[in-house]
């Protein structure tokens, strides 16, 4: 009994966890391409991929236009399972938000174009 104690302890100090693994976030995907915004005519042609992940109440991801960096965000997920938030991509802002619930998942992001749609769940 008393090794133990020493081992949870020593597991704490450490910051080791002792008990069940914590579960993975749930991840998603979306995979499109832009759709025009008032004064612009390319965004058709920007191919975009997003990865959200949902876990504890947060919702946090990236995306990458093919071609360009890629861009983090992180926004806190309502009881109701929606999120909104702004981006700053220094050039711009992006307006992203969505919802999250057991049945489906939809990312919107708008900005100097709009990407978005339902996110696939990943397995």
């Amino acid at each position: 009994m008393k090794s133990w104690l020493s081992l949870t302890a020593a597991a704490l100090i450490l910051g080791i966890s002792v008990g069940p693994a914590s579960a993975e976030p749930v991840q998603y995907t979306w995979h499109g391409y832009g759709t025009n915004v008032m004064g612009s005519s390319k965004c058709s042609g920007y191919e975009m991929n997003i990865n959200v992940y949902v876990e504890n109440g947060k919702v946090w991801g990236d995306w990458l236009q093919t071609g360009r960096v890629v861009r983090k965000f992180s926004l806190p997920l309502a009881a109701d399972g929606s999120f909104n938030g702004q981006v700053d991509l220094q050039a711009s802002i992006m307006n992203v938000k969505g919802n999250i619930s057991a049945d489906s998942a939809r990312m919107d992001m708008n900005g100097y174009c709009v990407f978005g749609g339902i996110l696939k769940k990943k397995q």
